[in-house]
């Protein structure tokens, strides 16, 4: 027992020193390791025997791959979306915008916001045709279009609302010239010879602006060539990307789906959801005024009290009674009303009866019929030819291109109507047709003009040989092209209204008035 129990005690005894052994081994590799990744600036290991450093590198945390799993791959724009957004809006947009915010007119920087959306709500249906296939149904693809059109309306409106702002007037007017240019997506074919018509019909009045301001504060000749640049980038745009219409997506789903998948993305985070209805006003109680105001059907509601209706009455006295006392008679008076009366507002007449004839605009033969056009900016003769005439009768407020050679324009009965010709073979004749502007950018051997109060005449270099013959007329000015100057710059001369007739030899002689001094 004694020999088992010594030989037992001195193995025990063995096996911790070989312990002890091991450990202080196992630190003095441990402090070597320490030392070592120090001086290559890592961390030691943990108790796995790898580093702290490389285990958070080698595995991601637990809230970093619930966001990856949780984060849907981003969809990426349509080519043509993006060259859009690059081309467009993100340069020259901006650049007109903030321009405009630099003048003093509240109007006209509420104009170009409304030109800045019309340019957004455009992004929009692009975005929407890059993943969507062409509506069969063109009142669907008239409904699409809606935002573009109220667009244009409200732009185009506030040329008439704002005629009294007589400075900043030929702005609007530029604008309102402008704003169909968007149209482009509803065509089939020609986009970019579209936007480029608008840009020449915008130019018409920005080259007032120009002649207005030149002088005075180049500022607004600087923002004529901003939006002059941004309809340029918005047909090039056009001429690479939609180059015979818009393209649509042959294999795309359809405009209700695409609309009905984008309005879910932004009610699940992608947008804050529309703002709630207000409550409805709080019921009123009752009241005997409001009974007695309250028509015949509140009369009727009294009524059906049965017996209970007489109790607010009190009896008469005899001495209150006119009818038994003269002297009440005498002394009682009419009594007077709050508000006079309100004169009876005569009917209106039916729209057949109103007088105002139906808008013409239709080639009859050789001869171009525009009639009661009112308000209309974008009315366009494509290719005319040398045999067709033009005939304008009865327009207001209306602007017409003219593109090619004509043999005739006439102008009749016509209220501020603006012209733009590019040749003309024998005449333009303007009759009865106030506040008219002609522009020729060809060339046109007469104008005659009769019986017609303020108008203005541009010319182009190759029109400078033209004859202007004038009857019972006052305020008509010519625009001559400057020698050396760039294109659209332009020095009025008024001509001459004031006539002097002598008798010579029993003849009349008459020479012009000239006011010197």
């Amino acid at each position: 027992m004694t020999s088992f129990a010594g030989s037992g005690l001195n193995s025990l005894a063995t096996i911790i020193k070989r312990l002890e052994a091991a450990t202080a081994r196992l630190e003095d590799i441990t402090a070597e390791q320490s030392r070592g990744l120090d001086a290559r600036g890592g961390s030691a290991p943990n108790a796995n025997g790898q580093s702290s450093d490389s285990q958070s590198e080698s595995t991601p945390s637990a809230s970093s791959q619930a966001q990856t799993k949780a984060a849907p791959p981003k969809a990426e724009d349509p080519k043509s979306v993006v060259a859009f957004d690059n081309d467009v809006l993100k340069g020259s947009l901006v650049s007109f915008v903030e321009l405009t915010s630099s003048f003093a007119n509240p109007a006209l920087i509420e104009q170009v916001k409304l030109f800045e959306q019309e340019f957004h709500h455009l992004r929009d249906f692009i975005a929407l045709a890059a993943s969507c296939h062409k509506p069969k149904d063109q009142t669907a693809l008239g409904e699409l279009l809606g935002p573009l059109q109220k667009d244009i309306t409200a732009i185009t409106h506030f040329v008439e609302t704002h005629r009294q702002d007589r400075e900043y007037f030929n702005h609007f007017q530029t604008l309102g010239a402008a704003a169909p240019f968007a149209a482009w997506v509803a065509g089939d074919t020609k986009p970019g010879p579209y936007v480029e018509e608008m840009k020449n019909s915008s130019t018409f009045y920005g080259n007032k602006v120009i002649k207005d301001f030149k002088e005075k504060e180049p500022k607004h000749v600087e923002w004529v060539r901003s939006l002059n640049s941004l309809l340029d980038k918005t047909r090039a745009y056009v001429m690479e990307h939609h180059t015979t219409g818009l393209v649509w997506n042959p294999k795309g789903v359809s405009p209700s789906e695409f609309q009905a998948s984008a309005s879910a993305k932004g009610a699940s985070g992608g947008g804050a959801p529309p703002p709630p209805p207000p409550p409805p006003p709080p019921a009123a109680a009752p009241t005997a005024s409001a009974a007695a105001a309250g028509g015949a059907g509140a009369v009727f509601a009294e009524l059906n009290r049965g017996e209970d209706v007489t109790k607010g009455l009190r009896k008469v006295d005899k001495s209150e009674m006119t009818h038994k006392n003269p002297s009440l008679r005498a002394s009682s008076a009419s009594p007077v009303p709050s508000s006079p009366a309100k004169k009876p507002t005569r009917p209106l007449k039916p729209a057949s009866l109103s007088g105002k004839k139906p808008a013409k605009f239709a080639l009859e033969g050789n001869k171009w019929m525009l009639e009661y056009q009112e308000n209309e900016n974008g009315l366009i003769i494509e290719d005319g030819q040398n045999n067709q005439i033009v005939n304008l009768f009865g327009l207001k407020n209306s602007t017409v291109q003219i593109k090619g050679k004509v043999n005739a324009v006439t102008l009749v009965n016509c209220t501020k109507v603006s012209i733009l010709v590019e040749s003309v073979i024998s005449s333009i004749s303007v009759t009865k047709s106030p506040s008219f502007v002609i522009q020729i950018t060809g060339s046109a051997p007469t104008i005659q003009i009769d019986s017609t109060d303020s108008g203005q005449i541009y010319l182009s270099e190759t029109s400078l040989g033209v004859e202007i013959t004038t009857a019972k007329c006052s305020s008509i000015n010519v625009n001559l092209p400057v020698e050396g100057e760039e294109q659209g710059v332009f020095q009025e001369q008024s001509m001459p209204e004031m006539l002097k007739t002598t008798i010579v030899k029993g003849k009349l002689v008459t020479s012009i008035v000239e006011h010197t001094g």
